[in-house]
């Protein structure tokens, strides 16, 4: 059986910003990490939808990690599969930060231009 081709990671302009703004150096690894473990196939986020508060957002995907591990994951990752000219698809970086209300969610809807 052929292996999977590796999917391609991009980001939206701003996703850079967002992960130097995370408070420590192991969040941000963290956080790039898990990025590595989506395209790669062995972690899957949680689907999103269309709310009131944040916009459309049925196309992506949240998954909320914490390097601390001794409570409730402080920090999400908004991410979404994109078609690829090259490939059938992409993996695309939307927004990431601390679980502040929903300040990541409006971020990501923001950056899709859908608020």
């Amino acid at each position: 059986m052929a292996a999977r081709p590796r999917l391609k990671l991009t980001s939206l302009p701003g996703f850079d910003t967002d992960i130097y703004a995370l408070p420590t150096p192991e969040a941000r690894k963290m956080a790039l990490d898990m990025l590595v473990l989506i395209r790669d196939g062995r972690v899957r986020g949680v689907a999103l939808g269309k709310h009131i508060q944040t916009g459309d957002l049925s196309d992506c995907y949240k998954l909320y990690f914490d390097p601390d591990g001794s409570g409730k994951p402080r920090f999400r990752l908004v991410y979404r599969y994109t078609p690829n000219e090259l490939q059938a698809i992409a993996l695309e970086a939307v927004a990431v930060g601390p679980r502040n209300a929903l300040e990541v969610y409006l971020r990501a809807a923001r950056r899709l231009g859908r608020t």
